[in-house]
């Protein structure tokens, strides 16, 4: 890979093309406490999936993260199960400035980790969630439905002694048909633990027929689902929630390409624990999922470089990520992208 050269401007992006990087996503860990219903992990049995990011992997990163605007420390497994967890928000928060965040199911995050959420001023905390009470919760996510609780009421509760304005702290719902009448129930439980905004979120991951009764969208898969229900009702819940929690709705579905990727920003990247750099988590892990057409395909893997073995800012330029990026430029899609339904979500305005 070519050294590449460029003007940088601190938070204005790394690279010396017109695209520069602008994020990533810095995955601690690929393994997972939990064994949920709907998760991706499921049908992945590639090599990686059970890894903790190295102290070497992240030195190696420190002094380019100047250049970038986010990072999140969402993956395919549970960043508070990696061991050094707080040391590596404290190297971060050291190196960087910009917004940082991540997702987590909660189990683990004590009293002690919420301290040091707080003192490395983490600007997001997104709760996987998907329920309003013990019994939906098991159903779906499994044990612990009490350690969240916890949890939940633990950080909020810090966050206002400490008078600390950050991290904001959000709940997310994953959609289905069945689920959707849940969703006020939702809201209240969330408010009630000390949640300031919930996250709708899709069922993008669809791994059978039988799950494909579940979805609630008409798009990709062209259901018999009705949108413009759905819509109404959620306009309707956002109207009831005004003032008192914020509501981020799902992403929109369509039977057409958009023109490019939907969930994945051309100016970030997925950095794996392993060190693998990759367009997107679906690429640097793909998994096994119903396709447009309702047949059972993964995509291949892509994978830039590894930080390893090369600056970001080398992985960045090198030819295989410069070709992606044209394509995705030139064409609205990556051949490596396949039929992805990325391709055809755009998240709500």
């Amino acid at each position: 890979m070519g050294e590449g050269k460029g003007n940088f401007i601190a938070g204005k992006g790394l690279g010396s093309g017109l695209v520069k990087l602008l994020g990533i996503n810095l995955e601690l860990s690929s393994a997972c406490n939990l064994n949920c219903y709907h998760c991706f992990r499921k049908t992945y049995i590639g090599a990686g999936k059970d890894k903790f990011l190295s102290w070497t992997a992240l030195e190696r990163i420190l002094p380019e993260l100047k250049y970038l605007q986010s990072i999140d420390l969402t993956g395919w497994g549970e960043p508070l199960l990696h061991p050094e967890f707080g040391m590596f928000l404290k190297r971060l928060r050291e190196n960087f400035n910009g917004h940082l965040s991540f997702t987590t199911n909660g189990i683990l995050l004590d009293k002690f980790k919420i301290e040091q959420v707080l003192e490395n001023q983490v600007d997001v905390i997104c709760f996987s969630v998907d329920a309003s009470d013990e019994y939906t919760y098991r159903r779906f996510r499994g044990e612990h439905w009490e350690d969240l609780e916890q949890a939940i009421r633990n950080l909020a509760l810090r966050k206002r002694l400490r008078g600390n304005l950050k991290p904001k702290i959000y709940a997310s719902f994953l959609l289905s048909r069945s689920r959707i009448p849940e969703l006020m129930s939702f809201a209240v439980k969330m408010k009630e633990l000390g949640v300031e905004g919930i996250v709708l979120q899709q069922m993008t991951g669809v791994f059978s027929l039988e799950d494909l009764k579940e979805i609630s969208y008409s798009g990709y898969y062209n259901t018999d689902f009705n949108d413009a229900e759905l819509w109404d009702r959620l306009k309707e819940l956002e109207q009831r929630l005004k003032g008192h929690l914020e509501l981020i709705l799902p992403e929109r579905i369509f039977s057409e390409r958009q023109g490019g990727c939907g969930v994945f920003p051309l100016e970030h990247v997925f950095i794996k624990a392993t060190g693998d750099v990759s367009p997107c988590c679906a690429l640097g892990y793909p998994a096994l999922l119903l396709n447009r057409k309702r047949d059972l395909r993964k995509p291949e893997t892509v994978v830039f470089g590894n930080i390893l073995e090369h600056t970001l800012l080398e992985i960045w330029e090198s030819p295989v990520a410069r070709a992606f990026r044209s394509e995705m430029q030139s064409k609205g899609f990556a051949d490596a992208c396949a039929d992805c339904l990325g391709l055809y979500l755009r998240k709500a305005q």
